[in-house]
């Protein structure tokens, strides 16, 4: 395992072998030049690049997986290192890679239509979701330290503009929530060099708590009713099914791969609006029977998304490429 985050990987059966990545305005040089002498120096059979691009020079078969297509669909939510970095290095690497990962039907479609790749190179391998539960104790010590009350709609992930973060906020003051007794709680890194100018004032009842560990994590998913995502692109839509797997009736966008995940057991807009995105929310805040069936129906629809599953499939991926 080559990584710039070795503490990661502690406590599991693999070689890991740190390549320190100093800012993500290295990465270039980490993929590119740093990263395959050290294969070169290890004899690699496969390698597996797990974060869209693959080494210019390569001294082994390869397998990629390219989450989603964003840099091409939102380019102006990138950073403009990220944008160029992603933009020189996506198309050479799923040209040359034996095959090429997706983590949804949506994200393959995208990658045999942008690049035209023969689809049978092209697989949609979903991610996993771990089930997650928190302790009443842990539950409360959250509530306790942020001062949260009983009701609460969580918005968690990474902050960067194509989450629209602001379209929930708005969607929650629409909504009127905080008079009927409900809080909005907003938890993730802030991408590198993105300030949202949100964070300036927020409105009553609303909470911004940034990046939180990942006991912390789980006990937010477990105190909220709620959890509510404006993103109308994403690869897979990881958080959408952790805080389905954790009980939350979930609020979400019906485009890209969003529907792959949630199904029938989530409350889908047509598109990023705010005033649908509200509409949908009153509804749940209304109506407690419909929250508790989509709580029932979530946790039922993310027990196919196992982790186990995800690496069967890519180790059957692997023998296809090595074979």
């Amino acid at each position: 395992m080559f990584t710039d985050r070795p503490e990661a990987f502690d406590g599991l059966d693999v070689e890991v072998v740190h390549v320190p990545l100093r800012t993500a305005y290295h990465q270039f040089g980490w993929d590119h030049v740093r990263l395959p002498r050290l294969l070169a120096e290890r004899r690699v059979d496969l390698y597996h690049g797990t974060k869209n691009v693959l080494p210019w020079r390569l001294p082994a078969a390869a397998v990629v997986t390219v989450h989603d297509l964003a840099v091409y669909a939102c380019p102006e939510t990138f950073a403009w290192p990220q944008r160029i970095h992603l933009r020189l290095s996506v198309p050479p690497s799923v040209a040359r890679a034996a095959r090429v990962i997706a983590d949804s039907q949506h994200a393959r479609g995208d990658l045999i239509a942008r690049f035209a790749l023969a689809p049978e190179r092209v697989v949609a391998i979903p991610l996993g979701v771990a089930p997650t539960s928190a302790p009443a104790a842990a539950v409360e010590a959250l509530r306790r330290t942020y001062r949260l009350g009983p009701h609460l709609v969580a918005c968690v992930g990474t902050v960067q503009p194509r989450k629209h973060v602001e379209r929930v906020i708005e969607a929650f003051v629409t909504a009127g929530a905080a008079a009927r007794g409900w809080e909005l709680v907003i938890a993730g890194r802030l991408r590198p060099g993105y300030v949202p100018p949100w964070l300036r004032a927020l409105p009553p009842a609303v909470r911004w708590l940034g990046p939180l560990p990942d006991d912390a994590h789980a006990a937010l998913y477990a105190a909220a009713e709620v959890a509510m995502s404006a993103s109308a692109y994403e690869g897979f839509g990881l958080t959408v099914a952790e805080a389905m797997a954790s009980g939350c009736a979930v609020v979400a966008v019906d485009t890209s791969s969003i529907p792959e995940v949630v199904g029938d057991a989530g409350l889908l807009v047509p598109s990023s609006d705010a005033s649908l995105l509200a509409a949908a929310l009153s509804r749940l805040i209304a109506e407690p029977e419909t929250r508790a069936a989509l709580a029932v129906r979530g946790r039922e629809r993310t027990a196919r998304f196992t982790w186990e599953a995800t690496a069967r499939r890519t180790r059957q991926v692997y023998e296809e490429a090595v074979a």
